[in-house]
This record gives C-alpha cells, sequence and structure tokens, in this order.
C-alpha cells in the first residue's frame, strides 16, 4: 500500500506480498493485520489512514 498511496490493493495481492505463496490460511488474517495497522496509526498520530474499498481491498490515504 505505501508503494501505491491512493490506489486499492487486493487483499489477495496484499497476502501475497507479505506471507509465503503456500500460505493456506484465512484471507481474514489480513484484516485483522490491517485492524492492527490502523491502531498503531492512530496511537502514533499518524497524517494517513488505511481505508476500505469495498468489493476491492484496502487502499493509504495521506
Amino acid at each position: 500500500m505505501a508503494r501505491r498511496p491512493d490506489q486499492a490493493v487486493p487483499k489477495t495481492e496484499i497476502l501475497d506480498s507479505v506471507w509465503d505463496t503456500a500460505f493456506r490460511g484465512d484471507l481474514n488474517i489480513v484484516e485483522v493485520y490491517v485492524a492492527a495497522l490502523r491502531r498503531k496509526f492512530a496511537a502514533a498520530r499518524a497524517r494517513c489512514v488505511i481505508e476500505t474499498v469495498r468489493g476491492v481491498g484496502y487502499r493509504l490515504v495521506p
């Protein structure tokens, strides 16, 4: 997401980039980690947020 700000990144692409391609878990793991990142951004009072793009994935918005 940081490499493509303002562009929606599909969950599957995030999963493939972060976890091994042999990962057989649930896509919900991406949601869990995005929620954790949002909490960290809020605690740090970051100037950007992670938005959910319904039906697509997530995007980082400055």
